[in-house]
């Protein structure tokens, strides 16, 4: 991951930036569950809701909304200038290379990198890093907040959470394993068409199309088999993955409800575990796909780190 370390340090100050959106807005957003908690068990009581308390919480909604549209709109041009940084570097290395390198370059090769590697790793960049990072921040940020409000019933509801994360992990090896056949057979489809185009000239002189395009037909069959297989895959083991993620929030309606009943636990405190529950465990059922999609990018990674060239001071001008 050392090219994903020169890419943050090129764009440090937006990195940062986006980490600190993405870190205020899960604070705001624990702090306005916080209040509604408390607005709730004053209702419960039937007291008066104070006008400081009715301010603070339409304030802190403000504050959550506009952290939150900040964080998005930082977090897509942090992904934009990383993307554009990327493709810069693969230019940038062709254009350095000696004329009679760049001469000896296999074209296939290096459009099936083009096609492959680095429209893959600029999608994961786009859709994926800032997303989850969010969400492995809101699991760490909402969890330690419930262990510290009511550390019981945090342990007791929660526990099988990390009993499926073991499920998660094994089931994304293997979705990982699919997605990379997949796209290695994207790539010798591309392969094959570069040495189409290559080649089209003798292919006409000798009247061979039929026959270059009897292999390029197979090759296509090939990808379409493990595009196939991979989304069939990925379904079976994240549809697991999702029935396994409710047993957590049928726990806390269980234990939850039962000492809400007992008056061991307040409506609002109740209210604030079933509203968050979803940062906790509700990440799991898409977790074997974004482990799987992270190896992946990691994989696409290592194979273009030899051909990236950042310049000295890119990126923070």
């Amino acid at each position: 991951m050392q090219l994903l370390f020169k890419m943050i340090m090129k764009r440090k100050l937006l990195v940062f930036a986006s980490i600190a959106a993405t870190t205020l807005s899960a604070a705001a957003m624990l702090w306005w569950n916080a209040q509604l908690g408390i607005l709730i068990d004053t209702i419960t009581i039937s007291n008066p809701i104070p006008h400081s308390a009715l301010i603070l919480a339409i304030t802190t909604m403000l504050a959550m909304g506009m952290l939150n549209f900040a964080g998005s709109y930082i977090n897509g041009y942090t992904c934009e200038m990383l993307t554009h940084d990327l493709r810069m570097g693969y230019a940038r290395y062709f254009s350095q290379l000696p004329f009679a390198e760049s001469e000896k370059l296999n074209a296939g090769e290096q459009l099936s990198k083009l096609q492959n590697e680095i429209v893959s790793v600029s999608a994961y960049l786009k859709t994926d890093l800032f997303l989850v990072f969010g969400e492995l921040l809101r699991f760490t940020m909402t969890f330690t907040w419930f262990i510290l409000i009511n550390p019981a019933l945090a342990l007791a509801v929660n526990l099988p959470s990390f009993i499926i994360i073991i499920y998660v992990i094994w089931s994304s090896k293997i979705i990982g394993l699919a997605i990379e056949q997949s796209q290695q057979a994207k790539g010798e489809m591309n392969r094959y068409t570069d040495t189409l185009l290559t080649l089209f000239p003798i292919i006409r002189l000798y009247d061979s199309l039929r026959m270059a395009l009897t292999g390029y037909t197979d090759a296509v069959t090939v990808w379409e088999n493990h595009v196939i297989k991979a989304e069939r895959t990925r379904a079976r083991l994240m549809s697991l993955s999702g029935f396994l993620s409710g047993i957590p929030l049928l726990l806390l309606f269980l234990i939850g409800g039962r000492m809400a009943i007992s008056g061991t636990l307040t409506i609002g405190m109740l209210y604030i575990f079933l509203n968050l529950s979803g940062n906790v465990s509700g990440v799991l059922p898409n977790m074997p796909g974004r482990i799987a999609a992270f190896r992946q990018f990691s994989a696409n990674m290592k194979r273009l780190a030899p051909y990236i060239v950042y310049t000295a001071n890119e990126g923070e001008k």
